[in-house]
């Protein structure tokens, strides 16, 4: 990942610890689900992050086939080196606009909450067209942050907190793009899914609460609202779960397209 996050050892194990949530397995499932993986096939995750969606699919290819995740954070990237996988399942430190793979070596390439933290989101898509082989195919995941719903009694203070935060990343809109920039870039598109994350309540296996104190410490550090502002946004949630009334939902948008066979 490129943009406004970065990920120092301490932030790749935050994200680690979010990546572990009810939401985001589920997601990962169903990311899984849509590839519709086989053994002996080959695969690039670009943005790899903590490695999880690589674990998943390195045990549906098989020794046969080949997991490759690469991500710009070193620390990410040592995160899931430490823990034990396949020999067919590897890592490396990579930039998503400039990869340092072969043409056409790909059947499958997976990219998840990425591309709209890249400022160059086209070079990304035709860097992906180059590394797939004729006929192989790809899916990029990401979320549209302008249609993120998340109640509050303050909506003025929400709606400068959220204004904020879209700065995290290169592309908060990205998804109402993609479809344009696939075609651009080569791809056939071939579907296009909508994966939703909704939280009634605010606990340490939701998503969103995970996602608060990211957002917490980001827009801290812009210094856009106060500290008192800020805080009274982040202890919001816990009174509002206690009474009832915690409310939070994303969609995250799925694009499955393919490179023309030859």
């Amino acid at each position: 990942m490129s943009g406004g996050l970065t990920f120092t050892d301490e932030a790749a194990r935050h994200l680690e610890k979010t990546y572990r949530t009810k939401d985001i397995v589920a997601q990962r499932l169903e990311t899984i689900r849509h590839l519709n993986l086989s053994a002996g096939e080959k695969v690039l995750d670009i943005g790899c992050g903590p490695g999880f969606l690589c674990e998943g699919m390195s045990e549906i290819v098989g020794r046969d086939g080949a997991v490759v995740g690469i991500d710009i954070s070193r620390d990410l990237v040592g995160l899931c080196d430490r823990r034990k996988h396949p020999t067919w399942l590897s890592y490396e430190v990579g930039d998503a606009t400039k990869l340092n793979q072969p043409d056409a070596s790909f059947d499958v390439v997976v990219c998840t909450q990425v591309a709209e933290y890249i400022p160059d989101v086209d070079a990304v898509l035709s860097e992906a067209f180059r590394v797939l082989k004729p006929g192989g195919r790809t899916i990029f995941i990401a979320t549209d942050w302008d249609a993120l719903v998340w109640f509050s009694d303050d909506a003025k203070r929400m709606a400068a907190v959220l204004k904020s935060w879209e700065a995290h990343c290169a592309h908060p809109r990205l998804p109402r793009a993609m479809p344009h920039r696939l075609k651009n870039a080569g791809f056939r598109l071939d579907h296009a899914f909508v994966y939703p994350l909704l939280n009634l309540s605010y606990d340490d296996d939701s998503y969103s609460k995970g996602l608060s104190t990211i957002i917490e410490k980001f827009v801290g550090g812009r210094g856009d609202l106060s500290a008192g502002e800020l805080n009274g946004w982040l202890n919001e949630f816990e009174r509002l779960n206690e009474a009832g009334r915690y409310f939070f939902s994303s969609n995250r948008y799925g694009f499955k397209a393919s490179r023309p066979a030859l």
